[in-house]
């Protein structure tokens, strides 16, 4: 009837190897100093369900297991959690909107250090313990076809994430650089509480021109709470990017591309060592060919 349920089922089993190399042997004609194997193994379930209460509209809702094996030779557990949404959809002949609430608990939220992270060896894994992350997903599309008689059409989307929760439920003293010391209540680094982009485009039969803003909201740099301190944050920016291109024949295309067209100075991260700054302004020009 009006309803769709689709429960799923997956199984993972894997083997992991990590193999060491000295840094004094760069051409590792000595062979590996350390090689360390395991195997995992998971049932991971989840279901979705949907409901149609008319021709428009949609209701629905997901509950699905996470999970993210160690690393190989990691004293962490393997990062586990349950994920649950829930939200309405709505699309007709010109218009399309989703709103969605998400809920990501996490039983063990997994910290790995990585060549952008910095702090220790790349591929050393922490336990952060019980994590939540909620809030809402919106999105808007809609489009103005064939104006007047010109042929044109005018695209429009609007995407939006406001995370209104992403916080630690225990306390913990960590190596892991972007976490440190951890206090109950402490906020995630690195997640925005507020994401936003809008594109708009102008669309003919063989060419076609699309504008867009991307906002990413403050950040903080290490795990905390309360107002973020200057040398701790990532102040919040917006980037405009521009993407053309042009269907020269049925097979040959052209395309333009330019990140961040203003220029805009921005701060994109403070680690590894020290400020990062965004990408400048830049250009790609490239060609397509289709057979």
């Amino acid at each position: 009837g009006r309803w769709i349920f689709t429960p799923g089922l997956r199984f993972e089993d894997i083997d992991l190897t990590r193999t060491d190399y000295s840094t004094a042997d760069p051409d590792r004609v000595l062979g590996p100093t350390n090689v360390i194997e395991s195997s995992v193994s998971a049932f991971i379930p989840g279901i979705g369900a949907l409901y149609r209460l008319n021709d428009n509209w949609r209701l629905l809702a997901g509950v699905n297991e996470g999970y993210n094996p160690p690393a190989p030779g990691s004293t962490a557990d393997a990062e586990s959690s349950l994920n649950f949404e829930a939200g309405t959809r709505f699309g007709n002949e010109t218009l399309n909107f989703e709103g969605i609430y998400f809920l990501n608990d996490y039983d063990n939220l997994v910290g790995t250090v990585t060549a952008s992270t910095g702090g220790g060896e790349i591929g050393d894994q922490y336990d952060g313990g019980e994590v939540t992350v909620q809030g809402f997903e919106l999105s808007l599309s809609s489009g103005w076809n064939n104006l007047g008689t010109t042929g044109l059409s005018i695209p429009v989307s609007l995407n939006y994430t406001w995370t209104t929760e992403a916080d630690f439920h225990s306390a913990f003293a960590s190596e892991f650089e972007p976490w440190g010391n951890v206090q109950v209540g402490d906020e995630l680094p690195y997640m925005p509480e507020h994401l936003f982009r809008a594109m708009a485009g102008l669309e003919a039969e063989v060419w076609t021109v699309n504008i867009a803003a991307s906002y990413v909201g403050d950040m903080r740099d290490t795990a905390g709470q309360g107002t973020i301190p200057p040398s701790d944050l990532i102040e919040a920016h917006v980037v405009w990017d521009l993407m053309g291109n042009w269907q020269m024949t049925e097979a040959f295309g052209t395309y333009l591309k330019v990140d961040n067209l203003f220029d805009e100075v921005y701060l994109a991260a403070r680690r590894p060592a020290g400020l990062r700054p965004g990408l400048e302004r830049t250009a790609y020009v490239g060609v397509t060919f289709g057979f």
